[in-house]
């Protein structure tokens, strides 16, 4: 049986994101953002599961799920909920942050709290894998690849499931 592989790479596949990268127990970018652009692969079965027109899916049906979800991340804070140093304190309109010898004050709706210890393209990758996979299974798409660039020709991809 062939598979093909479906390619999106959509101008509107982004989102404006502030973080930062924790290296060591000492060393910390600041707080900066980047304009990430991502891009979709999708493994799906050509044979059994093409309608009989010649074609796996709509690209519509996925374009639509991926530009929904981006824009949930789309000018927004990224913060690693589970690094050790990160502590979080909530108050009634805001979200404290302590990073080391750091404090932030957000505004609730404009930060979200990632559950993972980076908040690094190779992660960023791995959610918005295993998420579009777990919503595109149902489809019959054998596997999901997603790319996110921080900068053109410097990112991340993820293979889901692995």
């Amino acid at each position: 049986m062939s598979t093909t592989t479906l390619h999106l790479a959509k101008q509107n596949f982004k989102f404006s994101a502030a973080h930062f990268l924790i290296f060591d127990e000492k060393h910390a970018e600041k707080l900066h953002g980047h304009n990430y652009q991502v891009k979709v692969d999708i493994k799906a079965p050509s044979d059994e599961t093409q309608h009989s027109e010649g074609y796996f899916m709509d690209f519509n049906v996925f374009k639509k799920f991926i530009k929904a979800r981006l824009d949930q991340w789309d000018e927004i804070v990224l913060l690693p909920q589970k690094h050790p140093d990160m502590k979080f304190k909530t108050t009634e309109k805001s979200l404290e942050v302590t990073f080391r010898d750091r404090f932030y004050v957000f505004p609730k709706n404009e930060v979200l709290l990632l559950p993972v210890t980076n908040t690094s393209v190779e992660n960023l990758s791995k959610i918005l894998a295993d998420e579009f996979y777990a919503e595109f299974e149902k489809y019959g798409v054998q596997k999901v690849r997603v790319s996110v660039e921080e900068t053109r020709g410097q990112g991340a991809s993820t293979v889901a499931p692995r």
